[in-house]
């Protein structure tokens, strides 16, 4: 179905429908889609995407509330389990949970302005169809498991809230259970406040007839922390952009990841830092293995405004191919205003080194073998502070991964 007999069928379908501000919003966002106003040569929201991707599809979304479900393990552990696009609604001393109604319409007009040129994002806004609060409150030391499950052909386009109080401690590991052709366009306006400390695992790995969609907007407070770490082991479409403000001192954002492609998959990866504020830190590092026709692009961006004195930023990106088909296209961008910083990039991306596959196989390991050892140790580092169980399910889709190689 086209664009237009999309947006036309099913408008009563969508949230804040009798919001006259955000219904004139709505038109807007579609005429300048519908009528190709946006910059269409330096768009990265548009790398590896096409418009007619995007604007035809078979709209569909019926969900049914009684799937989703909270899951209270223990005093500090919690399972949300997200069914297309729809939680229960649910409330207790440490986390609260809603769904987006109409009368959340300021929150909506609110959000971070920071993707206005982000294609992906007006696709959000015209066809939204569903939105979660999450609150998690002050001093608050709690294990988060969060689990996306969307069903055949359904169509999500979702815009989440999430507030984390002063002081509060999480551990946060998102899952990403896509079924059988879905498209899951989900943007996330996140907001860390004073003291708190977030570590966010999120976990990409689904069939190729689906796409993911994902976006974030982080904004981090004063002596706060957020640890964002993304694992793409799809063979699905995935797009992640990620974004963070450092409004407050002392604060400290990381944006990492690995990916592992191969036939024909394409992934596009954006990193966004903004340094607000003085003895800040930032890391955005992102590692892939590519292999067959796969092909990656990845933009990190630190920008340190004039009053960011006392900074920190870093941006790596390692890519290892695997074949002379794929590529992994990496652009590094710094725009510094502060005069007392410390930052820095780099990039390496190539080929499996020869010298150290010579030497395994020199001590009779055989090829495949050497190449799993390689390709392990690529991503070893980034296991070391992880919590074990984590760990282990890196581990497990890593040998996954390794094994369809051998079979290749």
């Amino acid at each position: 179905m086209t664009l237009e007999n999309n947006f036309i069928n099913h408008s009563k379908e969508y949230i804040f429908l009798d919001n006259e501000t955000l219904s004139n919003q709505r038109d807007k966002t579609f005429n300048k889609i519908f009528k190709k106003n946006y910059d269409k040569k330096n768009n990265e929201s548009l790398k590896h995407i096409s418009i007619s991707d995007l604007s035809n599809f078979d709209y569909f979304y019926k969900p049914k509330n009684e799937d989703s479900k909270v899951t209270i393990i223990d005093k500090y552990n919690y399972e949300i389990r997200v069914v297309n696009g729809i939680c229960k609604n649910y409330e207790d001393d440490n986390i609260k949970i809603r769904n987006l109604t109409n009368l959340d319409f300021k929150s909506f007009l609110n959000q971070d302005n920071n993707n206005l040129d982000d294609i992906i994002i007006d696709f959000n806004k015209i066809f939204l169809n569903s939105g979660i609060f999450f609150n998690i409150k002050s001093n608050s030391k709690l294990n988060i498991r969060l689990i996306h499950n969307t069903s055949d052909n359904f169509t999500i386009f979702q815009n989440n809230f999430i507030n984390f109080k002063k002081k509060c401690e999480v551990q946060l590991e998102e899952y990403f259970n896509l079924t059988h052709n879905s498209i899951n366009n989900i943007n996330y306006n996140t907001n860390i406040e004073e003291g708190a400390l977030i570590n966010h695992n999120i976990f990409q790995n689904f069939s190729n007839s689906n796409k993911l969609y994902l976006t974030s907007n982080t904004v981090c407070e004063k002596n706060s922390s957020y640890n964002q770490n993304t694992y793409n082991f799809s063979d699905g479409f995935v797009r992640n952009f990620h974004n963070a403000n450092l409004n407050g001192e002392f604060a400290n954002a990381s944006l990492k990841g690995c990916f592992f492609l191969k036939d024909k998959n394409i992934c596009t990866i954006k990193t966004n830092i903004i340094h607000n504020a003085e003895h800040c830190v930032s890391d955005q590092s992102y590692k892939g293995i590519l292999n067959d026709h796969a092909k990656a692009n990845f933009y990190s961006n630190t920008f340190v405004s004039d009053n960011a004195q006392k900074t920190e930023g870093y941006q790596l990106s390692k890519g290892i191919l695997l074949s002379d088909n794929c590529s992994f296209f990496s652009k590094p961008e710094l725009r510094i205003f502060a005069d007392d910083v410390k930052c820095s990039h780099g990039s390496t991306i190539g080929p499996v080194d020869e010298s150290a596959l010579y030497y395994l196989r020199s001590r009779g390991i055989n090829k495949n073998e050497a190449m799993k050892m390689i390709i392990s140790s690529f991503i070893e580092e980034d296991l070391i502070n992880l919590d074990n169980n984590i760990a282990e399910q890196i581990i497990y889709n890593l040998s996954i991964y390794l094994n369809s190689l051998e079979n290749d």
